[in-house]
């Protein structure tokens, strides 16, 4: 089970920050962008406490944001201590690192910073 929280609000109304996995769409230079967060619980029985996600990089273009998602998926997939492991307890137990160096692997863009 993986709790997925996608915000496009400045207000962030889809409170990505509280996902296991959280996408916010921003806007650079009139270009869609999607920051990506990891770890994030929401308090729910699903989730546990309450803990706000931690961004993994700088943004994503629009185009990537697919293969960000499945690279992610797939590390947790090779991760995970057992099958019964759930993708917020694998992100706990080994940290942001894995799922930061595979979701960097699959960019292709970086934002331009004015």
């Amino acid at each position: 089970d993986i709790d997925l929280h996608i915000s496009g609000c400045i207000n962030s109304c889809g409170h990505h920050h509280s996902g296991h996995i959280g996408i916010l769409g921003v806007d650079k230079d009139n270009t869609e962008w999607y920051q990506v967060s990891l770890g994030g619980a929401d308090g729910s029985i699903l989730s546990g406490p309450s803990v706000a996600g931690k961004v993994i990089g700088p943004s994503f273009a629009a185009d990537e944001v697919a293969d960000v998602i499945e690279a992610v998926i797939e590390t947790y997939r090779a991760q995970r201590s057992s099958a019964a492991e759930r993708f917020i307890g694998t992100v706990k137990r080994v940290g942001l690192e894995p799922f930061k160096a595979a979701a960097n692997a699959v960019r292709r863009s970086t934002a331009m910073h004015a």
